[in-house]
């Protein structure tokens, strides 16, 4: 570790090499992304989806938004507000939509870590730290940026959400958090836990009000109430059909359902995938044990974090900023591991929790068994998710799954048996 840190620093304190290293990654990035999103055969990128399901709201028919499809046959499907918004841009030409997606996405990656440089000292992690937390996401960040994700996007609200919590910006933190969720629902959903772990009631008010506004209220006034409670129901249905035995029969199994995919890291899906030896087996028959599992450990792990540490805090600790950070890095990844669909993409939400445990490690002495339980979280975390994104085979044994998931319980471990 000492010997990385030393590495980047120097890169950060020669700036030019640093910015140049940056400025060609972010280059050559840009022109795979446009290549593969305007130019190439497939249009490999998922932003043609979201604006074909925008072109529909342009042109009147926003009832069907969960039955176009673009050019690869992929469907839309997240909640009526990201058609309603892209609506304006639907018409443009990919030349133009695809870089400014991409731009919006770096600005997202930059937004991310001005808001960590800006936390509270306690809380404020060295240039190194972040650095070195974005390289070990870099593998889902390359993958999001290419893919026309929105990845980046969930990560930049993640920062802004707990920025504005410590800023005791309290109506401000749970109207983003409501967008963010509604905008595509993702891993910040758990945060609602977090909160209510807090007692932060103004922030979870807020939030309501907020999932009443990007939910009902804005769409509604776009393309009228009835049809939006209409797409609303109809969106709930899919989301519901993922986990059902007979989801194999659904227009999105092939597309997002199937658990057979290595891209799938949901806990759902890597343990069907070690209970079944191959979809032609699986199809056809109940998956009612692993249904049952998957979300039960994901209640525990829940359920885990809402424990008191056998020994109280003292009051200025308990409140501590980067106490605070680790605690809230843990919630967002629940979901990760409870949804029946999570692609590796979506593991850029780690970054917080890098973050964190980079932080955790330099404030316990050297030899510590906290230190050593977060180091060996943190790198084979990172082997795992890089693993994951190279080799088929990673993907399908759930590496990425295993990685973060080891990570997760170091920092769990680090934050409830400090004081024991």
């Amino acid at each position: 570790m000492a010997h990385i840190q030393k590495s980047i620093e120097f890169l950060i304190r020669k700036k030019w090499l640093g910015l140049l290293i940056v400025a060609g990654l972010v280059v050559g990035v840009g022109i795979s992304t446009l290549y593969r999103g305007v130019f190439g055969p497939k249009q490999r990128t998922d932003l043609t989806v979201y604006l074909a399901a925008g072109q529909m709201v342009a042109a009147g028919r926003a009832d069907n938004i969960y039955r176009v499809v673009n050019v690869r046959h992929w469907h839309y499907v997240y909640a009526p507000l990201l058609a309603i918004l892209l609506a304006p841009l639907s018409n443009w030409p990919r030349a133009a939509t695809v870089p400014l997606a991409y731009l919006l996405s770096l600005c997202c990656l930059a937004g991310t870590v001005l808001f960590s440089r800006r936390f509270p000292e306690d809380a404020r992690p060295a240039p190194w730290q972040i650095a070195l937390a974005t390289i070990f996401c870099l593998p889902m960040i390359l993958n999001t940026l290419t893919r026309g994700q929105f990845g980046l996007l969930s990560l930049f609200f993640e920062a802004a959400v707990f920025y504005g919590y410590l800023k005791k910006q309290k109506v401000l933190t749970g109207l983003l958090l409501a967008f963010a969720v509604t905008l595509k629902i993702s891993p910040l959903a758990f945060l609602a836990f977090f909160f209510l772990m807090k007692k932060e009631w103004k922030i979870l008010a807020s939030a309501a009000v907020g999932f009443g506004l990007f939910f009902f209220l804005v769409p509604s006034l776009a393309i009228g109430f009835h049809l939006n409670w209409e797409l609303l129901k109809t969106w709930k249905v899919l989301m519901s059909s993922s986990q059902s035995d007979t989801a194999y029969q659904h227009y999105l199994w092939g597309e997002l359902f199937t658990p057979f995919a290595g891209d799938n890291q949901s806990l759902y899906a890597v343990l069907t995938r070690f209970a079944w030896p191959s979809e032609s087996a699986f199809t056809g028959h109940s998956n009612a044990m692993i249904r049952t599992l998957s979300p039960s450990i994901g209640i525990a792990l829940l359920a885990l974090l809402f424990i008191k540490p056998r020994r109280k805090d003292s009051a200025p600790e308990a409140q501590s900023p980067l106490k605070l950070l680790a605690e809230f890095s843990l919630f967002p990844m629940l979901m990760l591991f409870s949804s029946p669909v999570t692609q590796i993409h979506h593991y850029t939400v780690t970054y917080g929790l890098f973050l964190a445990a980079l932080m955790m490690i330099k404030r316990y002495p050297a030899g510590s068994w906290p230190r050593k339980c977060l180091g060996i979280g943190v790198w084979t975390c990172a082997l795992c998710l890089t693993l994951g994104m190279i080799f088929e085979w990673a993907g399908v044994w759930g590496l990425p799954l295993w990685g973060s998931m080891l990570l997760w319980t170091a920092v769990l471990c680090a934050l409830k048996l400090k004081h024991s």
